[in-house]
């Protein structure tokens, strides 16, 4: 563990962002958990958030040289970008005033975390610098990393007042930014495009005709692969005959 925390020093050190130690005082950002009853949590369960303290859990860390860490992260849904906050010992969480480290996520291959599973986005061989939450295992795994966005004020006509325009408070706030990756038992992982949903998914989900059906007819969006990666999966594993 040691050697994870002096990783994430030195990269921190490169990029001008010290890592946070127990001799500094820099406070790292930690990623607050999702809150929200929404198709990730209803796909994942809450198990993970068994025995967790302060918002951090016990995790198993997979580093790119094949050795596993065991350190406490902060608990979310959403993923991690750039940097991982974690604490070596469990002991670190109750002392006031302890900041975590934080390491690279280029030096983070895979998480563990009471069932929860993230894993370092690699597409055609290149790291996405993101760390993803699987969200659907079977024979098509589902991964989702979210960002929330901040949405500024917009202008919105004044009543009345031919021409006036004002700066309103509508649209004000953060929304989430979701992606989408997908990979098959053995394969590589592909990053599910919004533009050209339909015709991408129609041709990856190609020998479920259900599913192509509802695509084509525009029955499922971009927001619903939780529920279109699920029902594949349960299609394709029904009783030969059943289908």
């Amino acid at each position: 563990m040691v050697a994870l925390a002096a990783a994430g020093q030195a990269n921190a050190q490169e990029s001008g962002a010290a890592a946070v130690t127990p001799a500094t005082s820099v406070p790292v950002a930690v990623p607050a958990p999702i809150a929200v009853d929404d198709s990730l949590t209803a796909a994942i369960g809450t198990s993970y958030l068994d025995n967790s303290i302060r918002g951090f859990g016990k995790a198993e860390i997979l580093g790119p040289d094949g050795k596993t860490h065991v350190v406490w992260i902060p608990i979310n849904l959403m993923g991690f970008s750039k940097y991982l906050p974690f604490h070596r010992h469990k002991e670190d969480l109750d002392r006031f005033g302890r900041e975590p480290f934080s390491i690279d996520v280029d030096k983070v291959q895979s998480i563990k975390l009471n069932g929860l599973y993230q894993e370092h986005m690699i597409l055609k061989g290149k790291r996405k610098h993101l760390i993803a939450t699987r969200v659907v295992n079977g024979p098509v795994e589902l991964f989702n990393y979210t960002e929330m966005v901040q949405s500024g004020a917009v202008m919105v006509p004044v009543g009345g007042v031919a021409g006036a325009m004002v700066m309103g408070g509508l649209g004000v706030g953060a929304y989430p930014n979701r992606s989408w990756y997908l990979r098959r038992q053995g394969g590589e992982l592909l990053k599910v495009e919004r533009v050209e949903f339909i015709a991408q998914m129609t041709a990856y989900f190609h020998d479920d005709p259900e599913l192509v059906a509802a695509l084509r007819a525009r029955k499922v969006h971009y927001r619903e692969m939780v529920k279109v990666v699920q029902g594949y999966n349960e299609y394709v594993t029904r009783p030969a005959g059943t289908r």
